[in-house]
């Protein structure tokens, strides 16, 4: 009985290493947020604008990827709608609402990659786990 016991820790210990050894190390492993820049791996990713409870995020070259609209709810509660210019998807999430959190949450799930491209895969993977919008 104790060899069986020993057995299945052991075995679950092994299968506990693998899984966390299978894991993705994350891409982008510093963030920082400017007025009208995003910075990741302390370089200059993206720009950044807001106006009024809009945002709009873009590439170097002003190509547009992702808005976001916050709304307030009173009572410190908002809400957001962020959309993904490039593949035409919404999203919303209760804990994810302006731009600091979506770059994490993307940073956290490698959807954007070392290049600052958007991994459409990802993405959707992120999507599937993320969205509230039905």
């Amino acid at each position: 009985m104790k060899r069986i016991l020993l057995l299945s820790i052991f075995i679950l210990s092994f299968a506990n290493l693998t899984a966390q050894e299978s894991k993705e190390d994350q891409i982008i492993t510093a963030i920082e947020l400017k007025a009208d820049k995003i910075i990741l791996n302390n370089k200059t990713a993206y720009n950044y604008s807001r106006n009024g409870n809009d945002f709009l995020i873009s590439n170097l070259d002003g190509k547009e990827l992702i808005k976001g609209s916050i709304t307030s709810h009173g009572n410190g509660k908002f809400s957001s709608i962020i959309t993904f210019i490039t593949s035409g998807k919404k999203f919303s999430n209760e804990k994810i609402i302006g731009r600091q959190e979506i770059i994490f949450a993307l940073c956290e799930n490698n959807v954007i990659k070392d290049n600052f491209e958007i991994d459409e895969a990802k993405l959707t993977m992120f999507f599937e786990k993320y969205n509230e919008l039905k």
